[in-house]
């Protein structure tokens, strides 16, 4: 969790976890809960869908997420902060050895942003980016910062 002056982002980082377990839904009779506000209709949408079997998601935990994007709004209002929820993922090109398909890496992309269009204009404005992306967002940074970030892309390349 980072805090800011006007924020507070709750990151999940996933690396490998997409791309290897059948993923689960369960959600708790709390979640059903008539305490998150007006402005978290579309996360409560997410959350009947998952449960009824209507949105499926192969890569993606989007009940983690829901259930992230309850816990943020809470505290966000306890601390007097705007809730953010970053997911920050990994496209390897192989797990154990083995390759993972592009058409997994693609599926995965299409379901969080399936997630995103769900859940947008909500009071936890939900956001993501490929750790690829986000380390090349740090070229404009101090040439230390930046040498760091290529040093990471590159160990981490395929």
């Amino acid at each position: 969790m980072v805090q800011t002056p006007t924020t507070l982002i709750g990151v999940e980082s996933k690396r490998f976890e997409p791309f290897r377990d059948v993923k689960s839904v369960n959600l708790s009779d709390a979640y059903d809960r008539p305490v998150w506000g007006r402005d978290m209709k579309g996360y409560e949408r997410m959350r009947d869908r998952l449960r009824s079997g209507e949105e499926r998601f192969t890569h993606l935990d989007a009940a983690q997420l829901v259930k992230h994007a309850f816990g943020l709004v809470t505290e966000g209002r306890r601390r007097n902060r705007a809730p953010v929820l970053f997911y920050l993922f990994a496209e390897p090109a192989a797990r154990n050895g083995h390759p993972i398909a592009q058409d997994d890496l693609m599926r995965h992309r299409n379901e969080i942003a399936r997630f995103a269009g769900a859940t947008a204009g909500d009071e936890v404005t939900f956001h993501f980016a490929s750790y690829r992306e986000w380390l090349g967002t740090w070229r404009g940074l101090d040439n230390n910062i930046a040498a760091h970030g290529q040093a990471i892309i590159e160990m981490f390349a395929p």
